[in-house]
């Protein structure tokens, strides 16, 4: 996975991600949306072919890269408690 970031202003931030499917994009723009303090978060459709994400996020009262990382924490947490509640409806043990 490579990751590069640009700044349109102090309120405007792009995320590019390659080599990762569409859907984690989708988990952490579900996550932005949550945020408060961001007026804007998007997810430009990727070409079927290349997989490659860019992620677009405005924000207001903090960064946007701020606004981005503690969405991510909180996809990451959510996919832990998914694994976990999963794996306890299955009868197994969590890691």
């Amino acid at each position: 996975m490579q990751i590069q970031t640009s700044h349109e202003d102090d309120k405007g931030f792009t995320v590019e991600i390659v080599g990762e499917d569409y859907s984690l994009a989708e988990i952490v723009h579900h996550e932005l949306l949550d945020e408060k303090s961001v007026t804007f978060a998007g997810v430009v459709p990727p070409h079927p072919l290349i997989k490659k994400l860019v992620l677009k996020v405005r924000a207001q009262r903090i960064k946007p890269e701020k606004a981005f990382a503690s969405s991510v924490e909180r996809a990451a947490d959510t996919a832990h408690d998914l694994m976990e509640t999963i794996t306890k409806a299955l009868g197994g043990e969590s890691d």
